[in-house]
């Protein structure tokens, strides 16, 4: 009969602090929030929009945590993280809004959708961008029990 490793045993014991967890992943999208101001600011608009998604992204894993009070799951697509969240109601203009910011995680990382993103994603774009994404997560926030 073949044993449990130990460290899965002592996992088991432990009581997970799933609030902690959620504290974690909302500092966090606090910090990568105000880090797209401050490149928005140095006129980085592509490197701010990347920003705005992962303030989302880790906002959403959040809020996850704190629905369903178990550990967020690996993703960095926003229509998928918000679909996962119990009771997360999203209405069309918000989905909308998540679809779109979604593709600046792979826009901004990969060189051959870089080119197009860097001549449409202007400081109009960003700051566009920066308003909607504010306002996705203020709602966010708000669902936060």
């Amino acid at each position: 009969m073949q044993k449990a490793p130990m460290y899965g045993i002592i996992r088991l014991m432990k009581k997970i602090d799933y609030k902690a967890i959620e504290k974690y992943w909302i500092d966090s999208s606090d910090d990568a929030m105000d880090t797209a101001r401050r490149l928005k600011r140095g006129k980085k608009y592509v490197h701010a929009m990347f920003f705005v998604h992962l303030a989302i992204e880790k906002l959403l894993k959040g809020v996850y945590v704190n629905h369903n009070k178990e550990e967020a799951p690996i993703g960095h697509n926003l229509q998928n993280l918000a679909g996962k969240i119990s009771d997360l109601d999203m209405d069309l203009a918000q989905k909308s809004i998540i679809a779109q910011i979604t593709t600046f995680n792979i826009a901004a990382r990969y060189d051959d959708y870089k080119q197009s993103f860097y001549k449409s994603c202007d400081e109009k774009f960003a700051k566009e961008f920066m308003k909607k994404g504010k306002e996705i997560i203020a709602w966010l926030k708000s669902r936060l029990a």
